[in-house]
């Protein structure tokens, strides 16, 4: 009786270890009879010995990028069928997507990494002697302040976009949190789309300064693609394609002067800011901004053919 009452225990404890490296979790101890501990989820089939190798060419990049069902499959599903992929997220299906918040900030962490690697500056050299003091102060503080907090200016554009977002596309049917994460996935993969766009024409402008006026062209693209998103996230609505396309360029273009009205406040308290510590700014503002703006003098007419100069 006690041979027939602990066979399968000891068939259990033979096969066990074949199906994966441990029967029991290293972390917490409990069986493990698949791949993840169904009490803490530790993954059994990489808990092996570390090694450099492994390192290198595994732990990093899965932990950072999650190359096989992370960031990378968030963004390839996000330039090839947004729409259909946060209505799929949003319903549930989210094993294989990167965090949306964590998308946002990570992204974003590396877009300002990426622009203090080239050295950009804000003022190109061939216009310092030019701006006021003023202005190249203000340009370079709100450079150090975005590089320093990358994330301070989503604090008030991600919730701003949100409620534009929730109310004109609401035929989409998402709650308040359900459009602030998929806004959190527009806003980082558009940041990726920007920096793209930015980064060569931020190089190559020191050389060619008349590249200058494309900078505001920039922006043109992070449009578009949000439109587009916006359109997709709308294709299950029961509302005519006109509407559609309505509801899908406003919120971008309302979007948009929140964006450019948060940039033109926060520049102006850095305004103000220098003005306080330094008052002599303001007046080499003027005195700069008089000079640019004064007629320039007639010049001398010549004298005409027959005459003595003096007449």
């Amino acid at each position: 009786m006690d041979s027939t009452s602990t066979a399968p225990a000891a068939h259990l404890a033979v096969d066990a270890p074949t199906a994966h490296p441990h029967a029991a979790c290293l972390n917490c101890g409990q069986p493990v009879p698949e791949r993840f501990c169904g009490h803490c989820g530790q993954d059994a089939h990489h808990t092996h010995r570390l090694t450099l190798r492994y390192l290198l060419l595994h732990d990093l990049p899965h932990s950072i990028w999650h190359v096989d069902k992370g960031i990378g499959y968030t963004f390839r599903q996000m330039m090839t069928r947004p729409g259909a992929a946060l209505h799929e997220y949003m319903a549930g299906r989210r094993a294989q997507h990167f965090r949306p918040i964590s998308y946002l900030l990570l992204i974003t962490a590396v877009s300002m990494l990426l622009l203090s690697a080239v050295g950009i500056s804000a003022v190109p050299p061939s216009q310092q002697s030019e701006m006021p003091r003023l202005l190249q102060l203000m340009l370079e503080r709100y450079m150090q302040l975005y590089a320093k907090y990358p994330t301070l200016i989503y604090l008030v554009v991600l919730p701003a976009n949100t409620l534009l977002a929730a109310w004109l596309l609401r035929p989409a049917r998402f709650n308040f949190a359900e459009m602030l994460l998929s806004q959190a996935f527009v806003s980082g993969t558009t940041t990726i789309i920007s920096s793209l766009v930015m980064l060569p024409l931020l190089l190559l402008i020191p050389r060619f300064p008349a590249l200058q006026p494309l900078l505001g062209l920039a922006m043109l693209p992070y449009m578009a693609y949000a439109a587009w998103v916006y359109r997709q996230l709308l294709e299950p609505a029961r509302i005519p394609v006109e509407d559609k396309w309505v509801r899908s360029i406003g919120t971008v273009v309302l979007q948009t002067v929140v964006l450019i009205l948060t940039i033109v406040l926060v520049q102006v308290a850095i305004v103000l800011s220098l003005i306080r510590q330094d008052p002599s700014l303001m007046a080499d503002f003027k005195a700069k901004t008089a000079a640019k703006t004064a007629p320039a003098p007639p010049r001398n007419q010549p004298d005409k053919p027959g005459l003595p100069a003096n007449q």
